[in-house]
């Protein structure tokens, strides 16, 4: 969240603040002309607080800039659209979410995915994602159509047999071990991550606990093509659209790619966590 919240709130501000200042005017004499209080003036030019669509036109307007207009507005829109509230999102359930993921899905054609805790929903057996979308429901205190999410999250898993689409996925070894559901609901997905990894247009890297990457992620993150990133946090989702910030996740990605095991070796350690938890 380093660039997308915080500086692009503030790049707004400061651009709404040169604007003012390039047709001469003051915050107090702005203010007089929109009829707003100074505070609320300062509060936006410095990144307080988000303008509405229709104050930026006011704004612009008054400084004899409406060309900035539209710009701006697409701005705010980027903005807005990078925190997405779960208790929102959950306004029609768990499936619409999963829905509109595999709707967003059929535009990418390369999938870079990190996760340290989980099996990513791609490659989730539908106990797994059900036991995890469970989970989900109580922590959102939400009632929600579990059996409709869980057919979708399944459906989505269409796309990994499309072969002008690429998959590259790193889970930490952590997430081989750390029960989802029953064992009997562990045993499948073990078996379901070794059946996927020999497909052909797909990349599964395992990060040993004895590993030493350059750097490790403490959070799970999703990479589509080099144009945007997805993470989720507790309360919402995040998508991360900056050139710098998707570039930084790359190079991280990449960081941690290089103490993940691979193909036999990454299989290898399926197996041993299957033997060792007794699944």
């Amino acid at each position: 969240m380093t660039y997308s919240i915080e500086r692009a709130r503030q790049d707004l501000g400061r651009r709404l603040r040169e604007i003012r200042r390039s047709a001469g005017l003051t915050g107090v004499q702005l203010a007089e002309l929109l009829a707003w209080s100074q505070s609320k003036i300062s509060k936006i030019e410095t990144g307080r607080q988000n303008p509405e669509s229709a104050e930026i036109m006011k704004w612009t307007r008054a400084c004899g800039r409406e060309d900035a207009a539209t710009d701006l507005i697409n701005r705010l829109n980027e903005l807005e659209s990078m925190w997405v509230a779960w208790k929102d999102q959950l306004h029609h359930g768990h499936s619409g979410v999963q829905a509109r993921i595999a709707r967003e899905e059929k535009q990418v054609r390369v999938f870079r995915g990190y996760e340290p805790m989980i099996i990513p929903g791609l490659f989730q057996t539908p106990d797994y994602a059900h036991a995890v979308l469970e989970g989900a429901n109580r922590k959102n205190r939400s009632t929600s159509d579990l059996e409709a999410a869980v057919q979708q999250r399944i459906h989505r898993q269409d796309v990994l047999y499309r072969r002008d689409k690429n998959f590259r996925y790193i889970i930490a070894e952590a997430a081989l071990h750390h029960r989802r559901g029953d064992r009997e609901t562990m045993a499948a997905q073990m078996d379901r991550l070794i059946t996927l990894s020999r497909l052909s247009n797909v990349s599964l890297g395992i990060i040993p606990f004895d590993s030493s990457p350059p750097y490790l992620p403490n959070h799970g993150f999703w990479i589509r093509d080099e144009s945007s990133v997805v993470v989720e946090t507790i309360s919402a989702e995040l998508t991360l659209s900056h050139p710098i910030e998707v570039e930084q996740y790359l190079h991280v990605f990449q960081m941690a790619s290089s103490g993940a095991c691979f193909n036999d070796k990454a299989r290898a350690l399926i197996g041993h966590a299957v033997r060792q938890d007794g699944v």
